[in-house]
């Protein structure tokens, strides 16, 4: 199994030591982390830099330039996540997790659990909401899956052809979201939701079981509480 993460300078400085903590909470498994603006040396983690990845550099030299006027439109920001995915996962032929750098593994994980969280046969499993977009600070996919590679290529390519630009946010998750509709459409891949009863939920990664030991302290107000005040698991932790 491969756990995949990025991490910026800032973001390290805020959270990143919770994030790498974690790691010991987890069964067996290859954890690599996409850095940018630092350098990281931990024997537990194989670090590469997002610098290095010359998709990635040719994308951000390509808009350069470009200011967005809200988070939802930061592609330089949110494409790190697809060539980070892209780069570690192409040729991989096993099971991997995307796990956000902002993502708290606080108690141990029992074997196998996240293996159980995507059925034999099913491409992706991810936190689906109705009236959002999937939260893609956590999912897990079969890269042994038979259609991994297309839909890897198409997934980069809405980012890298600049067809971005037809959705109504532009990050991982909607060039993510583009790439599922897609392949789900002629029967391609198929996907489980991990959100279960709450996908009408903002956050549902808090709700799930998977809250008892991964929490994801998404955005500025639980990054600042130090965790996810959804999270009635971690209350009792």
């Amino acid at each position: 199994m491969k756990v995949i993460s990025t991490c910026h300078k800032a973001g390290w400085d805020q959270y990143g030591q919770g994030w790498l903590d974690g790691i010991d909470n987890w069964p067996k498994a290859e954890f690599i982390l996409y850095t940018e603006g630092f350098d990281l040396d931990d024997p537990r983690v194989e670090a590469r830099k997002i610098e290095d990845v010359e998709r990635a550099v040719a994308f951000k030299k390509q808009y350069a330039h470009y200011r967005p006027l809200a988070w939802r439109w930061d592609i330089v920001r949110f494409s790190n996540k697809v060539f980070a995915a892209y780069d570690a996962l192409y040729n991989h032929r096993g099971l991997a997790v995307w796990l956000d750098a902002d993502c708290m593994t606080y108690n141990k994980l029992p074997d196998n659990y996240i293996d159980e969280l995507l059925p034999i046969g099913k491409y992706l499993a991810m936190f689906k909401r109705k009236g959002w977009q999937t939260e893609t600070g956590f999912w897990v996919m079969d890269c042994s899956h038979k259609a991994h590679k297309p839909f890897m290529d198409m997934w980069i390519k809405w980012v890298e052809s600049g067809a971005f630009k037809q959705l109504t946010q532009w990050c991982d998750a909607s060039t993510l979201d583009a790439t599922v509709r897609g392949m789900e459409k002629v029967g391609l891949i198929e996907t489980v939701s991990l959100s279960g009863a709450f996908e009408k939920e903002e956050h549902p990664m808090s709700k799930v079981d998977l809250a008892r030991y991964i929490d994801h302290l998404k955005g500025r107000d639980r990054k600042l509480a130090g965790k996810s005040k959804e999270n009635e698991f971690r209350e009792h932790a």
